[in-house]
């Protein structure tokens, strides 16, 4: 996955507003998940498609001066302001360029495998770079609850959102409920799985995550012509609105270990 191909790209000039909305709606539960992982000090910690840091700041808190973090994306841009010393960065597309193998105690990815074309090729890469009896974990996101219960419009701008984001890899985001399953076939043992579905409320701070993703997005969504642009406007408008009460994306996260 290169810039050219990714709609949502860190050099946008709202990118680090639009992704701190993200985390601070994300994080806590992956920090949860992160623990139950096992991670502390010492830990050799790999976060492939860092984004804006967050997570990978928390695991260099999590390690210690005797642990290591290293943080990948194909800008690091936002992930390299106010690092850690124990946070090395690289510039790194997951489709092509290796990962040092079998080195990292865990290895962890948030809302990225969506964004490329081969799932199945980039778990496996993903898997290679863990040590043996190490840990990795993947958090997706499914967009299954948009359409339960939503005003059609929010629901018909969520889904066309997604799809223009994501329409480079000829897939949609209505598969991550797989997670669990993709992670057995790859021979990971003790798999867990769990799911949480966002609640949004019109005006606050998830709801302003999607209002500028679809900012961001606006001109490959009307390409589509998937939704007119007075519709698409609406839906932005809408987006505003406190009377608004709708379900953003479940993240489903699945993990494993590597057979030692």
């Amino acid at each position: 996955m290169t810039d050219h191909t990714y709609a949502l790209s860190n050099a946008w000039k709202q990118a680090r507003q639009r992704l701190a909305l993200l985390e601070d709606e994300l994080d806590p539960a992956t920090r949860r998940r992160l623990l139950a992982c096992g991670v502390t000090a010492g830990w050799q910690c790999l976060e492939v498609g860092a984004g804006g840091g967050s997570i990978a700041h928390w695991l260099c808190q999590q390690v210690g001066a005797d642990g290591r973090v290293l943080a990948t994306d194909i800008d690091t841009t936002l992930v390299a302001v106010d690092a850690p010393p124990n946070l090395e960065l690289a510039t790194h597309d997951l489709t092509r360029d290796p990962l040092p193998p079998a080195e990292f105690d865990l290895v962890h990815c948030r809302w990225l495998l969506h964004h490329l074309p081969d799932i199945d090729d980039a778990i496996g890469r993903l898997l290679g770079a863990v040590k043996p009896g190490g840990v990795l974990l993947i958090e997706e996101p499914d967009f299954f609850p948009v359409h339960a219960g939503a005003p059609a419009l929010y629901a018909r701008f969520m889904d066309a959102l997604t799809r223009a984001v994501v329409a480079h890899t000829g897939r949609d985001c209505y598969w991550a409920r797989s997670l669990p399953a993709m992670l057995e076939h790859h021979g990971l043992q003790a798999v867990g799985a769990d799911a949480q579905a966002a609640v949004l409320h019109g005006g606050e701070r998830l709801a302003r995550f999607y209002r500028l993703s679809g900012q961001q997005a606006r001109p490959r969504v009307l390409d589509t012509g998937l939704l007119a642009e007075a519709d698409y406007d609406a839906a932005l408008d809408l987006l505003d609105d406190p009377g608004l009460w709708a379900f953003g994306a479940c993240t489903v996260a699945a993990w494993g270990r590597r057979p030692a």
